[in-house]
């Protein structure tokens, strides 16, 4: 089994550096993920610090110059000192997209690394090879899959406004170069939304994934308590322990407890569901989650399930609509 699973895992890198016999391991990735993502926390907290200053500044220079006795001097004087402050506040804007760059690169690795991983692990599973210990094998898929989900970053909103996009009607216009740009507009829009299908299938799945592996877990952990006469703590891959919600799911309170990436990316998924509503409430019980919830508050799987379900089902609609607006008027 460990020589399987060592073969695995050597074959993999070779996949992921294209044979590069050196290559930089996944942990080291993770290191760097780390300290880069707390670097740039902390140069964004210096930035809002000047940005701050400045706005300071400013208030101070327009009051100067609105008093009865200006005194050009200190106004003088306080304008000079905002352009040093303005200077620095740009060289850290700077610095900022450049660390906000770096960590976008390396999460990109990184959930391709992961997604390597999960495939190799769920192919073993598949293979026919797998002797005993597929209670481990289950547990570094789920291992994986909730790294992975911890390094997306969090959806932005569409760059098209659904309004308009529905109000479309190629037949009220005769102008041909407005049909023109209005086909290329629908067809960006397309585009877009089949992109965030993608994204929103792809993670709805790992959720999905996640869900089942840790009911195997559970279920694997009553038989086990049933057999022994004892009672177990639940537990999930890598000591992480899983608690039981009311409504039944199962959570990792490392990941979406404490991991703020996952709650601003159910955040973000829940304001790209408000957006294609046309700006209205979602009309279900997830709409205050988006104000009350902070890096502290649990999150169900199944709350998260649940908002993925309802964003990929209005973007198929999305989908439906635009194709059809494209397909009766080319």
């Amino acid at each position: 089994m460990l020589k399987i699973f060592q073969s695995v895992v050597l074959l993999l890198f070779i996949a992921i550096t294209g044979g590069n016999i050196i290559p930089q391991s996944t942990s080291e990735f993770e290191i760097s993920y780390n300290y880069s993502k707390n670097n740039l926390e902390k140069e964004k907290y210096v930035l809002d610090s000047l940005k701050l200053l400045l706005n300071e500044k400013a208030n101070l220079i327009d009051y100067e110059k609105n008093k009865k006795n200006v005194d050009k001097d200190k106004i003088v004087a306080l304008m000079s000192s905002s352009v040093v402050i303005s200077n620095k506040y740009e060289s850290q804007q700077k610095k900022v997209k450049q660390l906000g760059k770096k960590v976008e690169s390396i999460e990109k690795e990184l959930s391709k690394r992961y997604t390597a991983i999960i495939d190799s692990l769920q192919s073993l599973q598949s293979s026919g090879e797998l002797t005993g210990d597929k209670e481990k094998i289950d547990s570094e898929v789920l291992l994986y899959i909730e790294k992975k989900l911890a390094v997306v970053p969090r959806i932005s909103l569409l760059s098209f406004d659904p309004v308009k996009l529905l109000k479309i009607d190629h037949g009220k216009t005769k102008d041909t170069l407005e049909n023109v740009i209005y086909q290329e507009y629908l067809q960006n829009a397309y585009a877009e939304v089949n992109t965030y299908l993608a994204n929103v299938d792809e993670h709805y799945s790992e959720i999905n994934h996640i869900i089942l592996l840790q009911k195997k877990t559970e279920k694997f952990l009553k038989e086990a308590e049933f057999e022994n006469g004892i009672r177990t703590e639940s537990s999930t891959s890598g000591g992480i322990n899983t608690e039981a919600n009311r409504d039944g799911s199962f959570i990792d309170p490392t990941v979406l407890a404490e991991n703020k990436q996952m709650i601003e990316q159910f955040r973000g998924y829940t304001l790209l569901l408000n957006q294609l509503n046309l700006g209205l409430s979602t009309g279900n019980k997830f709409d205050w989650q988006i104000e009350s919830m902070d890096g502290s508050s649990s999150l169900s799987l199944k709350q998260y399930k649940k908002v993925l379900e309802d964003l990929k089902k209005k973007l198929q609609d999305y989908k439906l609509v635009l194709g059809n607006k494209i397909g009766t008027h080319k």
